[in-house]
């Protein structure tokens, strides 16, 4: 058959495109050429207009920007496609390279962006991860300090503990008050004892508190660090804390808790023990008379009808006690009765 019989064979519907050629830089009117031209042996120029129902003038532009890219050969009055394998594959090729460096791009713009939106919502503060990286930042907290070291100390310890260090020798040579809050499971650990009162011996601040929520070391009121994670033997993640609203919670929560926290002292024989606390923290005598009967095992109906009371009066007195306390446990309560001397 002839490229002028073939320009007469009639054109179909054909299949819907399913992709475009758009990325390697085809126009809507380019691509319709092409896929009519592709879909014949051989094509005229008319033949394009009534396949694409476009005009002349277009048709001519299309085709003269397909043969000047290499996709259409043109032999007289008739087109033909060369293999959009050959034609075609380059460009896509080189099309794709382009869009993976334009994604690696977007990849580094966008981390870039997270990580200034990120310093400029959380300013102030820095995770840092590994141990070597964490014990650095303790030597220079430790190194920083000027008048106070606030500490809260729990087990398990993997980069600083109770233990005492060449840095906080250093520390009570210069004269900086330091005030801990031990967590009473290390009470448990062994040569927890000879640490404290080596720490005791040379004017640490210890106080005992039942729990902690974490591992805490507050340099003066300007830098912090405070554990992130678990804080088991895998410890390694803890977050620098620098002026801000968050050092100020910290230190709040510090002062809290020191507060209702049961100083130690060095009791005869070299044992560590919390101060006797006087009579007179409980305020009203019926208070020790509450206390007295609850450690007896009496209910808090019982209390009222010993007392003559209204059970309002005696729980209103309870929680008083606990609160006292800082405990909302009646189990703690006694030990911390026994430990302040109140009975």
């Amino acid at each position: 058959m002839g490229a002028d019989s073939a320009a007469q064979i009639p054109l179909g519907p054909g299949p819907v495109p399913l992709g475009s050629l758009s990325g390697v830089g085809l126009t809507e009117a380019m691509e319709s050429v092409y896929r009519s031209i592709v879909a014949q042996p051989a094509i005229r120029p008319d033949g394009l207009v009534l396949a694409t129902g476009m005009t002349m003038e277009g048709v001519a532009a299309s085709v003269e920007a397909l043969v000047a890219r290499g996709l259409v050969g043109k032999s007289g009055g008739t087109l033909t496609a060369v293999s959009p394998l050959f034609a075609l594959g380059d460009l896509v090729a080189h099309s794709e390279r382009e869009a993976r460096m334009a994604r690696s791009a977007l990849d580094e713009l966008a981390d870039l962006h997270r990580s200034i939106r990120s310093q400029d919502e959380f300013r102030g503060l820095e995770v840092v991860r590994g141990r070597p990286n964490i014990g650095g930042w303790v030597n220079h907290l430790m190194r920083s300090t000027e008048q106070q070291l606030r500490m809260f100390a729990k087990p398990p310890f993997a980069v600083v503990g109770v233990a005492e260090t060449e840095q906080e020798k250093e520390l009570a040579d210069r004269g900086l008050v330091e005030r801990v809050i031990i967590e009473r499971s290390l009470l448990d650990e062994p040569e927890t004892e000879k640490d404290l009162l080596a720490s005791l011996d040379r004017g640490q601040q210890i106080r005992l508190a039942e729990t902690l929520p974490s591992k805490l070391l507050i340099a003066d009121d300007s830098l912090a660090l405070v554990q992130l994670d678990d804080g088991g033997p895998a410890h390694d993640v803890v977050a620098v804390v620098r002026p801000g609203g968050l050092l100020t919670s910290l230190t709040t929560l510090f002062e809290s808790l020191w507060e209702r926290s049961v100083q130690l002292r060095e009791a005869p024989g070299r044992r560590v023990e919390p101060y006797p606390a006087s009579a007179d923290d409980l305020g009203d005598p019926m208070d020790r008379e509450v206390l007295t009967l609850l450690l007896a095992g009496y209910t808090d109906t019982a209390v009222a009808a010993r007392l003559g009371v209204s059970l309002r009066t005696v729980q209103r007195r309870v929680r008083h006690l606990m609160d006292l306390a800082g405990t909302d446990s009646r189990i703690l309560l006694g030990w911390y009765a026994r430990d302040r001397g109140w009975l």
